[in-house]
């Protein structure tokens, strides 16, 4: 079964209702049902206005202990997250210290987690602290009508297309930073990205001694670390700045397919919805035009391509999502930019039936017809065609298995635009045969 610990001391509320709503299809025994019963309790977030008595009280029709255990790791967590609202994070740590014990011996009792050492728990109890720290200034944000209920996530390789993508979306009524990056020679048409957020992506990194062009992963268990509570919170509050109270922000830095899995808190909170858009360009596309823009080598180019597509695939699984071939936003915009409001329309905002982009366009069909002659077709100035110098390039044992590894990822990809599960199987896939090769 999921670790259901490990979720729970991660704050992953959604995981954890998302696991009930699995189970309640499969409930049979009494030992099931108290499984069902305690996974529902626990998957209830301490700012939630829901209180769980009623779970609570069918767990104890079923197993009185593990109710009375779970009883008071919920009150242990109410009592950190009041500390935590207070900025009180070592008073916030004891009590998840007793929290995280509580839910362990409850989880235990049931069968359904692993023994743990003191410095295990411990260990998670930070992490908790970490996660719930940010969803406590995520949910003050948005009571306060800071940020929007619903962020767009434009995820995808430097030089793939995400500015083009971005630009048009703005153009169809989403909403662009106030401090925007300034056009230059490789995107004439700007970049439609926030300054303030690209300095801050790429400080974390520094802090992380990593930076935007490195191919090696960042150190483990980074995104629950306070480095990266504190990155969240400058974030939090970049976003408000920049995007101010815009119903649909356009958020748009190539950073994020490596530090979107840091929002993790954020996107398992239930406080906000989130859409991913993907686009993916053919690896020697983009190769070649960071070779031209940054001087960067050809290797480490696929090898960042491969990282950037794998982290960004895997950080945005079971979230709504969706991958734009870069060739079908150049050569049919229109098509693109409908399939991205398909997927954002639905969960632009469940208390409102109200299209927003309508909202915002008032004569929309004019609109949207003005966003995609955003799209410029000369200025895409790269192809995928091997030439004599490419083939020099690729000569090299390691420059071709990362060729034909990138190129195999990108076309899988393509193959299953349609069926995002797909994309998820053909990733291990490949993946599994990279780590058993």
């Amino acid at each position: 079964m999921t670790d259901i610990f490990l979720l729970a001391t991660s704050a992953s509320w959604r995981k954890l209702n998302h696991l009930c709503d699995n189970l309640s299809q499969t409930q049979g025994t009494d030992k099931s049902n108290a499984k069902f019963y305690a996974i529902s309790y626990i998957s209830i977030a301490p700012y939630s206005a829901e209180n769980g008595s009623r779970q609570l009280a069918k767990l104890a029709n079923e197993d009185a202990i593990t109710a009375c255990s779970l009883s008071l790791y919920r009150a242990s967590l109410l009592f950190a997250y009041k500390h935590i609202i207070n900025k009180d994070f070592q008073r916030a740590h004891e009590e998840c210290y007793q929290a995280s014990t509580y839910l362990h011996e409850a989880l235990n009792r049931l069968g359904i987690t692993t023994e743990l050492q003191e410095v295990a728990l411990s260990t998670r109890a930070h992490c908790l602290v970490n996660s719930l720290a940010s969803q406590a200034e995520l949910q003050e944000a948005r009571t306060k009508n800071k940020i929007a209920c619903h962020l767009v996530f434009i995820l995808g390789m430097h030089r793939s297309g995400t500015s083009a993508l971005t630009g048009m979306l703005t153009q169809a009524g989403f909403t662009g930073p106030s401090d925007l990056m300034p056009a230059d020679v490789m995107n004439p048409k700007g970049y439609w990205e926030s300054l303030s957020i690209s300095s801050l992506n790429d400080n974390f990194l520094l802090e992380m001694e990593s930076h935007w062009s490195s191919s090696l992963p960042l150190p483990a268990g980074w995104s629950e670390s306070i480095s990266a509570r504190e990155w969240r919170a400058s974030l939090l509050n970049l976003i408000s700045e920049a995007y101010g109270r815009a119903q649909l922000p356009a958020i748009k830095d190539p950073r994020f397919c490596t530090l979107i899995s840091g929002l993790e808190p954020w996107l398992e909170s239930r406080l906000i919805n989130t859409s991913f858009i993907i686009p993916i360009r053919h690896p020697l596309e983009v190769s070649n035009s960071l070779q031209k823009s940054q001087k960067t080598d050809y290797g480490k180019v696929l090898q960042l391509w491969i990282k950037s597509i794998s982290m960004a695939e895997k950080a945005t699984r079971g979230h709504r999502r969706k991958f734009v071939c870069f060739d079908d936003l150049i050569q049919d915009p229109s098509n693109a930019l409908e399939a991205c409001l398909k997927l954002i329309e639905p969960s632009a905002d469940p208390e409102n039936t109200t299209s927003t982009l309508n909202c915002h366009n008032g004569e929309g069909p004019e609109t949207l017809r003005q966003a995609t002659a955003f799209i410029d077709k000369r200025l895409k100035r790269q192809r995928a065609v091997i030439t004599e110098k490419d083939l020099a390039k690729i000569a090299s044992c390691r420059n071709a298995k990362l060729t034909s590894l990138a190129i195999e990822m990108y076309q899988a990809i393509l193959s299953n635009i349609t069926d995002d599960q797909g994309i998820s199987r053909v990733i291990d896939r490949i993946e599994t045969r990279m780590l058993n090769a």
